[in-house]
């Protein structure tokens, strides 16, 4: 019993420290929320509205360009090495960010951002996912997700009520604890075992799991790792071909697809980055820096009962209950804006903005923001786990830019009622291949998803 604490201790204690780095990527994506309003009020740079988008937009093509990273770096210097690298960008863009006089400064800041981004995101799931156990892996991974979201809500908190230079300043503390803190933990078991550094790999082992008999750990990671050239390195070339040959890797990727597209494609970026204007334009009496306060913690709680729950009850069974919160929700904001934009007095039920975007988020926290990187984090095989990172980052990327692009250009033409009901259409058709194509994976190793997904078409 002794041994299980330790053990539970010690999982946790890793959670923590790298999800530092997932905290500040939280305070990078919801950076835009409180500060963009700033940008017409007392802020000293004057941003207009059609740069506004490229200042949201540029740390998410940052993003995608920092996903190229990991391939470069990931299984030359390991994982830990790759994302202690991460911490470069994050803090040198929180300082330009803060210092910056021009837009060009601003846009160069989001976009260092967002390779900080992008290398976490890429790198973060696949450590987490391979120095965790069977017990604590599904946690772990929802626990990105809700610490991410712990990052947007302090953003909100923050920015909302202090300068974009303090907000700068007050961010850059996070990356600069993880530099100092996390350089002591271990090396993935999995890399070192790639690397056939099996005494390293077992004493990863024996610290992050509590235990000293880890036999059974470190053979199931032997067969992970097993390949008809083990002694040679996996090209990416050959990485690629992998994808193409083994059903396993076929299947990994379109999961990966649906979920990602769960995370992305259902508006969540453009929600919640221009809910400020959403709030102003409903004329709700509550005020908006409430009304995003409130949509920041909901998001946490939400994700919270997610990491208490995905053991109960998997992975899968949370993505097919949170999906219709999430349609409903959209169904009634984009019928609250058809009437609003077609003339209909709503002066009774102007609310409904406000709570339905709570709605929403409680949703979206629930499931389709927290799951998917746990999904990311075990379905890939060794073989193709980089080129898999770089695909997950990269689609995280493009979705997103496109995507609030999107609600930009069809809100200005048409209302705010067009892309909300087209992110309608889009949650409700992710829904149904969720239930088609979507496996569970909670409380399984990584071995037996191998095994399941090479068993199935």
């Amino acid at each position: 019993m002794v041994t299980i604490e330790l053990e539970i201790v010690r999982q946790i204690f890793i959670g923590i420290i790298c999800n530092l780095l997932i905290i500040d990527s939280g305070l990078n994506e919801g950076w835009s929320t409180p500060i963009i309003p700033k940008f017409e009020q007392d802020d000293p740079l004057k941003v207009s509205s059609d740069k506004v988008v490229w200042v949201v937009n540029l740390m998410y093509v940052g993003v995608g360009l920092g996903s190229i990273v990991p391939f470069l770096l990931m299984d030359r210097i390991g994982r830990k090495g790759t994302l202690l690298f991460a911490t470069i960008p994050k803090i040198i863009s929180w300082i330009l960010i803060g210092l910056a006089a021009t837009v060009t400064q601003l846009y160069i800041g989001r976009i260092i951002a967002g390779i900080g981004c992008g290398i976490t995101y890429s790198v973060m799931p696949m450590y987490l996912g391979e120095v965790s156990s069977k017990r604590t892996r599904g946690p772990l991974g929802t626990l990105m997700a809700v610490l991410l979201n712990t990052g947007m809500m302090l953003a909100y908190a923050i920015g909302l009520y202090v300068s974009r230079f303090t907000m700068s300043m007050i961010s850059v503390t996070i990356p600069l604890i993880f530099l100092v803190t996390f350089i002591w933990l271990p090396e993935s078991s999995v890399f070192l075992t790639k690397k056939n550094k099996l005494t390293s790999a077992e004493r990863t082992l024996k610290w992050a799991l509590g235990k000293d008999d880890v036999v059974e750990e470190l053979e199931e990671i032997k067969r992970i790792v097993a390949t008809e050239d083990l002694k040679v390195d996996m090209t990416f070339t050959r990485s690629l071909k992998q994808i193409y040959e083994r059903r396993e890797n076929r299947r990994a990727f379109r999961i990966a697809t649906i979920v990602l597209s769960a995370l992305t494609l259902t508006g969540a970026a453009p929600l919640l980055a221009y809910q400020s204007f959403i709030f102003e334009e409903a004329g709700f009496e509550i005020s908006t820096n409430v009304s995003i306060v409130i949509t920041g913690c909901a998001i946490v709680l939400a994700g919270s009962v997610c990491v208490m729950l995905v053991r109960i009850i998997g992975k899968r069974l949370l993505l097919l209950i949170s999906t219709p919160v999430c349609v409903l929700s959209l169904v009634t904001l984009a019928i609250f804006f058809g009437l609003l934009s077609c003339g209909h007095d709503i002066s009774r039920i102007r609310w409904v903005p406000s709570v339905f975007l709570v709605i929403y988020v409680l949703g979206y926290g629930l499931a389709l923001n927290p799951v998917p990187l746990a999904y990311v984090g075990e379905i890939f095989h060794i073989d193709v786990k980089v080129p898999a990172a770089i695909f997950c980052s990269l689609y995280y990327a493009i979705t997103t830019t496109a995507v609030v692009k999107f609600y930009q250009v069809l809100q200005e033409s048409y209302g705010t009622y067009m892309p909300i009901s087209v992110f309608t259409v889009i949650t409700f058709f992710i829904w149904l291949l969720i239930y088609r194509y979507v496996p569970e994976t909670e409380g399984k190793t990584l071995e037996e998803i191998q095994m399941e997904l090479r068993g199935q078409n």
